[in-house]
C-alpha cells in the first residue's frame, strides 16, 4: 500500500494549510517551463489547499476504495483521508497520479480556458473573472497549474483561497447551529403535522362512513317516495266520480266477461275429454289391427325364420318407452333376424339410472316418439351422441312401426 499509516502522519500536514508554508526564498516568478506542472511537481505547500478546494471527499474516497490505496481506509474519518493524500503528494506515484487525472478530468474547462492566457496580467484577470462567477475550484487548480504562474500571482491566489477556507469555516459554524436548529424545527412540525393529518385522516373516514349510512338510508327510502307519490296521484283520481263510475262499469263488465269464459271453458274441457277417449279408443283400435295384421303376415311365425328379410348379425337392438304388450311381439321379431332386444320403458315404471346401462349395451337405439317421456328422450340423445351410437325415433308405438323401421338396422 502507499504512504504510512494514516495514525502516524507526520506534523507538516497542518502546517501546509498555512500562508506562511510558502517558500520564502522561492524566486518572485517561477523558471519558466513548456508544460503544466503536476501536482506532485507543486510546492507541498500547495496539496492540502488544492485537495481541499478542487475535489470532494467522496471522490477522493471512492478513488481510495477502488485503487486500494491506504490500508484500512474504510475505517478512516474525513481528516485522516485527506492527510493520507496530502502525505502522498510529494511524489509521483499510484495515488498522486490518480490525484492528476481527477483533477484534471473534473476542471478540463477551466484548464482550457486558463491555457488561452499567455502572461501572467492575463492569467490574474483570468482569476479575478473567475472568482466574480463563484468558479473557485476550478480556476484554482488552473492557475496553480499554469505556465505562466508567477511568485507574486501565486502567493495572492493562494492567500485568497486560504482565507476563504477560514470564512467558509465560520460560516459553517453557523450555519451549522442553524441547521441543527431547523431540524429540531423540523422534527416538531412533522411531529405535529403527523398527528394533524391522522385526526384528518380519522375526520375523513368518519365522514365516509356517515356518507354512506345516510346514503343506504336514502337508496331504503327512495321507493317508498315514489310509490307514495304515486298513490297520491292515483287517490287525486279516484276522488273523481266520474273516474269511479268508468271504472266500475268496466268491472261489471269483466265480471261478465269472466262469466262467459268460463261456461265456454267448461264445454271445451267436456270436448277435449270426449276427443281423448275417442282418440284412445281408436289408438287401441289401430294397435288390435296392426297385430292381427302381423299375425297373418308370412313372417309372423318362427317357421318362416329362414325367410326373414335381414339379418341383424348379433346386433343387440335398445328399444326405449312404447306399449308393454307389443314388445315381446318385438323381441321375438328380432330374435328371428339373428338380433337381441333389451327394453326399458323410459322411467314410467324402471329407474331412469338403468337406462345408462340399456344404452351401453345396445349397438342400435329405438324409441316412439309417441310414447316415451321427453327425459328418456334427451337422456339417450346424450349418451348416444357421446358414444358414437345410432339411434332411431319411430313415428309410433305399434309393432308394424317397428317391423319396417328395423330393416334399416
Amino acid at each position: 500500500m502507499l504512504g504510512k499509516p494514516i495514525f502516524s502522519l507526520p506534523a507538516p500536514v497542518e502546517a501546509a494549510m498555512s500562508l506562511s508554508s510558502v517558500s520564502p526564498d522561492r524566486s518572485p516568478l517561477r523558471p519558466a517551463r513548456q508544460e503544466r506542472p503536476k501536482i506532485w511537481e507543486l510546492p507541498k505547500s500547495c496539496h492540502c489547499v488544492t485537495l481541499g478546494t478542487c475535489l470532494t471527499l467522496s471522490e477522493l474516497r471512492k478513488t481510495a476504495k477502488r485503487l486500494g490505496l491506504f490500508h484500512g481506509v474504510e475505517l478512516m474519518n474525513d481528516y485522516e483521508l485527506h492527510g493520507a493524500f496530502v502525505h502522498v503528494l510529494s511524489g509521483r506515484n499510484r495515488a498522486s497520479s490518480a490525484v492528476q487525472k481527477l483533477l484534471d478530468a473534473h476542471h478540463a474547462g477551466a484548464v482550457r480556458k486558463a491555457s488561452r492566457c499567455q502572461s501572467e496580467e492575463e492569467l490574474s484577470a483570468f482569476w479575478d473573472r473567475e472568482v466574480a462567477d463563484g468558479q473557485i475550484a476550478g480556476a484554482f487548480w488552473a492557475v496553480m497549474s499554469h505556465v505562466h504562474l508567477g511568485g507574486a500571482l501565486e502567493v495572492r491566489v493562494f492567500g485568497e483561497v486560504h482565507m476563504m477556507s477560514h470564512l467558509c469555516g465560520a460560516a459553517h459554524r453557523g450555519d451549522a447551529r442553524a441547521r441543527s436548529q431547523a431540524e429540531q424545527q423540523c422534527a416538531a412540525l412533522a411531529r405535529r403535522l403527523e398527528q394533524a393529518t391522522a385526526g384528518q385522516l380519522e375526520a375523513l373516514a368518519a365522514r365516509d362512513r356517515e356518507i354512506e349510512r345516510l346514503t343506504r338510508l336514502i337508496a331504503g327510502i327512495e321507493p317508498f317516495v315514489r310509490e307514495a307519490a304515486t298513490l297520491r296521484a292515483r287517490v287525486a283520481e279516484l276522488e273523481g266520480g266520474d273516474e269511479t263510475a268508468r271504472l266500475a262499469d268496466k268491472a261489471d263488465g269483466l265480471a261478465r266477461r269472466l262469466d262467459l269464459a268460463t261456461r265456454r271453458n267448461a264445454r271445451l274441457a267436456a270436448d277435449v275429454d270426449t276427443l281423448t277417449a275417442r282418440l284412445a279408443a281408436a289408438e287401441a283400435r289401430a294397435d288390435e289391427l296392426s297385430d292381427r295384421l302381423a299375425e297373418v303376415s308370412p313372417c309372423s311365425t318362427r317357421a318362416c325364420a329362414d325367410e326373414c328379410p335381414f339379418n341383424l348379425e348379433g346386433r343387440c337392438i335398445a328399444y326405449i318407452g312404447g306399449r308393454p304388450r307389443t314388445v315381446s311381439r318385438m323381441r321375438d321379431l328380432v330374435e328371428r333376424c339373428r338380433g337381441s332386444l333389451i327394453h326399458h320403458d323410459g322411467g314410467a315404471e324402471q329407474s331412469a339410472e338403468a337406462l345408462d346401462g340399456v344404452l351401453v349395451r345396445a349397438d342400435v337405439v329405438m324409441f316412439p316418439v309417441d310414447c316415451v317421456s321427453h327425459t328418456a328422450v334427451e337422456k339417450l340423445k346424450t349418451i348416444c351422441g357421446r358414444m358414437n351410437k345410432t339411434y332411431l325415433p319411430l313415428s309410433s308405438a305399434s309393432y308394424s312401426s317397428f317391423a319396417s323401421e328395423l330393416g334399416r338396422v
